[in-house]
């Protein structure tokens, strides 16, 4: 027996029944079973589909990849959040299991919102013991299970995909954003997928996925994201804890990567409709903070010196009267603001992350005062780890800035990862939720991804430019390519699409000179057009 449970939200309810933990939507249903190592999925039933297991073992494996020993369930409670306003209203399920012999407490949650195609599961750990030491000599230990689906089967068809980073570097018509493989002949015992966000099952009746809501990308793994495995046996597994057991601590939980578990019946259009719908609950909206077009400073110069110059308080002035003329809502002040005009690099100095006198010799006051008497938001870059809490606080004080593009980050352990988002996750709660990030995906280094972190705001997706550097020259063909595969899968109303001035682009390596100012403009529409001149 496990304690009694029973929480409803609208069509959502989480309740037990014995040993069972039975979970609705209203749309799915999963069933699992407490089995004395932990939770086990038992059964997984939506409308056209259902899927059954066996209550053996445990969904998730410890971070060191070993089987849970026997456990003492401390904790078993459901409530009704929106997790400090940073999501949908949902149902949350909370498990403490203890794991005496192994030295570990295990935080399992669930996420049920009303009326969706799945929900979303999440680890954490705490050390609250002496664990045993590993042999002598044995290396890291293989990404930990951390959800599974026990539909065994050879028979099911595999899709797999994931979405690429460093989007400056695949700005041509054969370097495409989404990476989408499926897999027909029959399952011959295992099968492994790495590189992919997502990993579905499918049959001619319907499907159901796994995806790893990290910061994985299809050429970036990121930390400890792991990967999926398919097996004849035991069906569809997702490892990858984001943690390795060195990070853990004994004074709090240690968050790993969520899993979002989702289930459609149909065929192409009724997968992405269900990943789209829970995109869409998992990561919301408030149109009038989030729906908005923007310009930015640095646009059109491939020279550091040149662009910073154009953050400086003069150039500012003049482009949020341009703003204002054309309808711009909001103007992001680019890097350069925080060294003199100018300045060969970003990094500020002395002066931290104050406006430089030199730029800004009454720091934000004309700005902010001309942007008041143009009904023009204000945005800020800043790099994004450098930047403190504090300093962050300062910005929005004096500046009254809305929107803040942080970048430079790199994302390589546990800590920097729970260190950065606590940091962006305090800033917003302190402004109550007045100001959202822009999370920039350009480069190739373990940064966000396009499936975590959307709750603080939405991805800045792409630098192109009208000559230089050749390759990130704008040409709408590829932009509207980015954006159509971006929309396979997930809301483009998260994510920044570029325009340029097609007047301006270099003829000899774009077509964009064939294409009206409309048509560029049109094809940013249906995200956040970025007016990225």
């Amino acid at each position: 027996m496990i304690p009694q449970l029973r929480c409803s939200l609208r069509q959502a309810s989480a309740v037990t029944d014995g040993a069972r933990l039975i979970v609705r939507t209203g749309i799915v249903q999963r069933v699992w079973e407490w089995t004395g190592t932990g939770f086990a999925t038992t059964a997984m039933i939506f409308p056209g589909c259902s899927g059954k297991g066996q209550p053996t073992g445990c969904d998730w494996q410890l971070p060191d990849a070993s089987e849970p020993p026997p456990a003492v369930l401390r904790e078993l409670s459901a409530r009704v959040q929106d997790d400090e306003g940073f999501t949908s209203e949902h149902i949350a399920v909370t498990a403490v299991i203890e794991y005496p012999r192994a030295g570990l407490t295990i935080r399992w949650t669930i996420w049920v919102y009303p009326h969706a195609p799945g929900l979303r599961t999440h680890l954490a750990a705490k050390v609250t013991g002496a664990a045993p030491a590993p042999p002598p000599g044995q290396g890291a230990p293989p990404d930990a299970r951390v959800d599974r689906l026990p539909i065994p089967g050879r028979d099911w068809r595999r899709r797999y995909f994931g979405y690429y980073n460093a989007t400056q570097q695949r700005n041509d018509t054969h370097l495409d954003l989404l990476k989408e493989e499926v897999v027909r002949h029959p399952l011959n015992y295992r099968e492994w997928c790495d590189w992919a966000s997502a990993a579905c099952l499918e049959n001619e009746t319907g499907g159901m996925a796994l995806v790893k809501e990290s910061h994985k990308c299809v050429n970036q793994p990121g930390h400890a994201t792991g990967g999926f495995v398919c097996d004849e046996h035991d069906g569809l597994s997702c490892t990858g804890w984001g943690l390795r057991p060195p990070e853990l601590a004994s004074d709090h939980f240690t968050p790993g990567w969520a899993t979002w578990w989702l289930a459609w019946s149909g065929g192409d259009r009724d997968r992405a409709v269900a990943f789209k719908t829970f995109d869409r609950l998992r990561y919301p909206i408030d149109p009038r903070r989030d729906m908005y077009i923007q310009a930015n400073t640095w646009g059109s110069s491939d020279n550091g010196s040149a662009a910073r110059r154009a953050a400086g308080e003069q150039s500012v002035l003049r482009e949020l009267e341009t703003c204002a003329e054309l309808g711009i809502d909001c103007l992001q002040i680019d890097d350069g603001w925080q060294v003199p005009p100018g300045h060969p690099t970003w990094e500020p100095g002395e002066n931290g992350w104050r406006p430089h006198p030199a730029s800004y010799p009454q720091g934000w006051t004309r700005i902010r005062a001309r942007a008041a008497e143009c009904g023009v938001k204000l945005g800020l870059w800043a790099a994004a780890q450098p930047i403190s809490l504090d300093e962050l606080k300062a910005t929005f004080t004096d500046g009254g800035f809305l929107q803040y593009k942080l970048d430079f980050a790199v994302l390589k352990t546990r800590t920097q990862i729970d260190a950065l988002m606590q940091k962006v996750r305090d800033f917003i709660a302190w402004t109550n939720h007045r100001v959202r990030v822009n999370w920039d995906v350009t480069e190739n280094d373990a940064r966000y991804g396009y499936f975590f972190a959307r709750e603080y705001g939405c991805i800045y997706l792409e630098n192109r430019k009208p000559a230089r550097p050749t390759a990130v020259i704008y040409r709408p063909h590829t932009v509207l390519r980015d954006l159509w595969q971006v929309a396979k899968y997930l809301n483009l109303h998260r994510f920044q699409c570029p325009i340029q001035n097609v007047d301006r682009v270099d003829r000899a390596r774009s077509d964009a000179h064939l294409h009206s100012h409309s048509y560029a403009t049109a094809i940013a529409l249906m995200g956040i057009p970025l007016f990225f001149q």
